[in-house]
């Protein structure tokens, strides 16, 4: 079965490690084989790999990207999936990553960073700070905040 790529105007896609980028309008894009693909979009940046998900699917990002990377990292992928699966306890996520897991095994890298994505999301909810409308407010007025820090001193 054929997969259909619809492009947004100048939106990228990399298949095989080749980057293919659309033109000023609407495009439809036809892959009739496997190929390693993910768009632009769904491209996490290095320095943007910080929280133990991201890091996980940073590196499965550079599997797809990179054949070589992909014969080195799959022991580095596995151990990292399966510090993420003892972490996590809602079933729901666990599931996410078991399907990950399932994916890289399968060299079918693209599915394993969909089925990250939710974690990613989840994830960054656990880490956000949670709103607080009873937050302490500390009162500076008064207090020399760089003590400690003056020149000479």
């Amino acid at each position: 079965m054929a997969l259909k790529l619809r492009l947004k105007p100048c939106e990228r896609v990399v298949i095989n490690g080749c980057v293919v980028q659309n033109e000023n309008r609407r495009y439809t894009l036809t892959i009739s084989n496997f190929a390693q693909i993910i768009r632009g979009s769904d491209i996490l940046q290095e320095e943007d790999a910080v929280t133990p998900v991201r890091r996980a699917y940073f590196l499965i990002q550079s599997m797809l990207l990179d054949p070589t990377i992909a014969a080195n990292g799959s022991g580095a992928a596995a151990e990292m999936m399966a510090q993420l699966y003892t972490t996590f306890t809602r079933p729901d996520i666990q599931d996410r990553i078991a399907r990950a897991m399932g994916h890289i095994g399968e060299r079918d890298y693209y599915k394993a960073l969909s089925a990250l994505r939710p974690v990613m999301e989840y994830e960054g909810t656990l880490l956000s700070p949670a709103p607080s409308a009873s937050a302490p407010s500390f009162q500076t007025e008064g207090l020399d905040l760089h003590a400690g820090h003056h020149a000479g001193g």
